[in-house]
């Protein structure tokens, strides 16, 4: 999926969701925080749009990003702790943006690895 302006090529944006478990926004003021030696997070962060008001769905990690990749709260998701399983029937921002043409990857714990396998196995 291509945009053409006035016979010039339109890349689309890259896209990294960085998503941290107990990383306080405190640490995050104006991010990172002067004493918080983190200086390419304060790089990446210099360059981001970041989202200063968040809410999850959940306060455990699983649920939570469930939440977060689907829209769908855990009680629509079925993912209520961190050994339920995420369906790979469920859409997520992932399937869309594939949609969309972009290359997508999750990467990171693997609490949700039948999600990931999922992924790599449709994408293959």
């Amino acid at each position: 999926m291509n945009c053409f302006l006035i016979g010039t090529l339109m890349t689309k944006p890259n896209l990294l969701i960085f998503m941290v478990d107990q990383l306080n926004g405190t640490f995050f003021p104006d991010g990172p925080a002067d004493w918080l030696h983190a200086p390419n997070l304060k790089k990446l962060a210099g360059k981001s749009t970041r989202f200063k008001n968040c809410y999850t769905a959940s306060p455990l990690c699983a649920p939570g990003r469930a939440s977060f990749m689907s829209g769908l709260l855990p009680s629509k998701s079925r993912v209520y702790d961190n050994a339920a399983e995420f369906s790979s029937d469920i859409p997520t921002y992932a399937h869309h943006l594939r949609r969309a043409g972009y290359q997508t990857c999750l990467s990171g714990k693997c609490i949700l690895l039948d999600l990931i396998k999922c992924m790599v196995l449709k994408n293959a």
